[in-house]
């Protein structure tokens, strides 16, 4: 097998057997047929890139491309998750997803644009991290007082805060010691500095 996507090849196997689907029904979902699938998983048959994004995201799950600098953080996100086994609720969903329209309506509110950009980077990582009870439900507190724009004019303070409580949540969701065997990285994910 190829090294460049053999990595890749084991995530796709591992996830269409967690999922327990056949190869069979992965063809049909894809658009390839079965036999190239075996190909793909058995490593006799480098995929092409366009072969791999169709198999990905029939098994519901994307190849993205991520700056070198983030893989640490990367990884600890994915590892905590598969080894919670905690998937994030429709709820969770369902607010992060407001507060995105907010964001997408009045993000020239909100000053100065690297707190901003914080905080759209903030929102882009709670789409994937599960937060925990009390945590859904300070990211609901602090929707509900967004949206509270609507109706009045909030401070640039009142912004900051809510954008600092959204970057608390996702660090607590991206350092959150699910399970004492895991090592967490050594890494921030706040907007100061250059290391991510």
């Amino acid at each position: 097998m190829v090294y460049k996507t053999e990595h890749i090849t084991q995530q796709i196997r591992a996830a269409r057997e967690a999922q327990q689907i056949s190869q069979r029904e992965l063809s049909a979902r894809s658009g390839l047929t079965q036999s190239h699938i075996s190909q793909i998983e058995r490593g006799t048959m480098e995929p092409g890139l366009s072969k791999l994004v169709d198999v990905a995201r029939a098994l519901d799950l994307e190849i993205v491309l991520a700056p070198k600098k983030l893989m640490p953080a990367v990884r600890n996100i994915l590892e905590s998750a598969s080894a919670s086994g905690e998937v994030l609720t429709s709820d969770q969903r369902k607010l992060v997803g407001r507060l995105e329209r907010w964001f997408a309506q009045y993000k020239d509110a909100v000053a100065p644009a690297s707190e901003a950009d914080a905080f759209k980077n903030s929102l882009a990582l709670l789409r994937h991290l599960p937060l925990s009870a009390d945590e859904l439900d300070r990211l609901r507190q602090a929707t509900e007082r967004l949206e509270n724009i609507l109706t009045h004019s909030l401070s640039q303070q009142e912004l900051r805060e809510i954008g600092r409580e959204v970057r608390l949540l996702r660090n607590s969701a991206v350092h959150r010691d699910r399970d004492h065997a895991i090592p967490r990285s050594a890494y921030a994910l706040d907007e100061d500095g250059d290391n991510a």
